[in-house]
């Protein structure tokens, strides 16, 4: 038995692609072959529907503090007492806290980049960036990381190029089950769309209303679209620290009549019937699940050339991308996929085909059991 501790914070359960990426990998596991445990900051919800899949559960509060001795203390006794052979980190302050303390544990230890370092991280000041940029050379002075997981050959460029010191990143995919069920379901919500849908277009977009997935520009480009085509309507799945600055900022462009901001559904794909495509206006992403779960349910998807959005849309012929910053050319692909339903059918059908062929779920976890297994054997 491999035992495999994860150690992550700011996941909130809700359109959290962390915390997805988390659960796919707790919940599919070979349990014969591994234990897992997960180190979080707490949060009843999370705590409740982890152990429930028969993963011992640490909530940390400590891990949310800014300065504190006190995370460091909780995690050392947690990967001593429950003898983890695996430390596998996700987010930089989970890596920042295990990679020191791995200096003295030698485990096998494992970052998994989620879109996001230190350097270009806006939620990070000058204080914070400088602080985490010593420790990760020290950590790696120490030569305590064995792997760094990537979700896109573009997040391994940008993770290179960001610093040398990490060995080569292992990219993976994270995938999709068709064979999901989902019984959460909104049945005045559904109702309210399907009556949408008899007179428009739907565009959806689905995140958390936070900086980095710029809302303000979906709704900036759906003001412009509006304007050359009146028969589309703009759902926005999700709820965040800026819903009530983005709902005024729908009244004020003008277009609040044509929007509808739902707060967080936790069955999304639920609502794929109705949805046209998919839009994507980050300023960065991992790989984001909602992606998947569009391809899955044949939904096509307008997305920026960030990440790893464009090896897989391209490739796979399953939506349009768009140059990042340049809105004449996201307008242009969101018109595309307006006036072309057959494009739109199209590329919904090669989509849920590279899931069934090629990113199904059991795929990413055979991916990540044998990079366990690669490291046990080093």
């Amino acid at each position: 038995m491999i035992n495999v501790c994860h150690i992550v914070n700011l996941i909130t359960g809700k359109s959290d692609g962390v915390y997805a990426h988390l659960k796919m990998i707790l919940k599919n596991s070979d349990k014969a072959k591994f234990q897992h445990y997960l180190i979080f900051q707490g949060g009843e919800n999370i705590e409740k529907e982890i152990s429930e899949l028969g993963i011992k559960v640490f909530a940390i509060p400590s891990i949310k503090k800014k300065v504190s001795l006190q995370p460091f203390i909780d995690v050392y006794k947690i990967l001593k007492a429950n003898e983890i052979d695996i430390i596998h980190t996700h987010l930089v302050k989970p890596y920042a806290i295990a990679g020191l303390l791995n200096i003295l544990l030698r485990k096998k230890f494992i970052f998994n980049y989620n879109g996001l370092f230190i350097g270009k991280n806006p939620y990070y000041g000058f204080t914070e960036k400088s602080i985490y940029k010593i420790i990760h050379i020290i950590i790696n002075l120490f030569s305590t990381v064995d792997a760094v997981l990537v979700p896109s050959m573009k997040s391994k460029e940008l993770i290179i190029e960001e610093t040398k010191l990490f060995p080569e990143p292992i990219v993976y995919r994270n995938g999709y089950s068709l064979n999901k069920t989902y019984s959460k379901f909104n049945e005045d919500l559904w109702l309210k769309i399907q009556e949408l849908k008899k007179k428009y277009l739907i565009i959806a977009v689905i995140g958390r209303l936070e900086m980095q997935k710029r809302i303000d520009l979906a709704l900036e480009l759906f003001k412009s679209v509006l304007s050359k085509n009146e028969k589309i309507f703009l759902v926005i799945f999700g709820d965040g620290i800026l819903k009530n600055q983005l709902i005024t900022k729908s009244i004020e462009l003008g277009v609040s009549s044509r929007v509808i901001f739902t707060d967080y559904v936790p069955a999304v794909v639920n609502y794929f019937k109705v949805i046209d495509f998919l839009l994507f206006t980050s300023d960065w992403e991992g790989m984001p699940l909602s992606m998947w779960e569009a391809m899955a349910y044949q939904v096509p998807i307008v997305a920026p050339d960030v990440d790893g959005f464009k090896e897989i849309l391209e490739e796979e012929n399953c939506g349009l991308i768009y140059e990042p910053g340049n809105r004449k050319d996201a307008e242009k692909k969101i018109l595309i996929l307006i006036d072309n339903k057959q494009l739109r059918l199209n590329l919904g059908q090669n989509g849920k085909s590279a899931i069934e062929e090629k990113y199904t779920e059991m795929k990413f976890i055979d991916k990540i059991e044998q990079i366990y297994f690669d490291l046990m054997n080093r």
